[in-house]
């Protein structure tokens, strides 16, 4: 489990693979990174809360691929 610190994106933002989205912390301090492209368009969780592992807390929409 882990704490969502912050949020280092805001809804509507652009994101692609490598995109910084969260600082998380759980037995140290980790940089959530996004593994999809698209624009963020909401957020599960809240700055401050705590996880457990596997639990969505951002949503992106896809960018289309045409």
């Amino acid at each position: 489990s882990g704490k969502v610190d912050k949020y280092l994106v805001r809804k509507g933002d652009k994101v692609t693979p490598g995109t910084a989205v969260a600082e998380i912390i759980s037995e140290g301090y980790f940089t959530l990174l996004s593994e999809v492209a698209g624009r963020v368009k909401e957020f599960y969780v809240m700055e401050g809360d705590y996880v457990e592992v596997d639990t969505a807390i951002i949503e992106v929409e896809l960018a289309n691929e045409e």
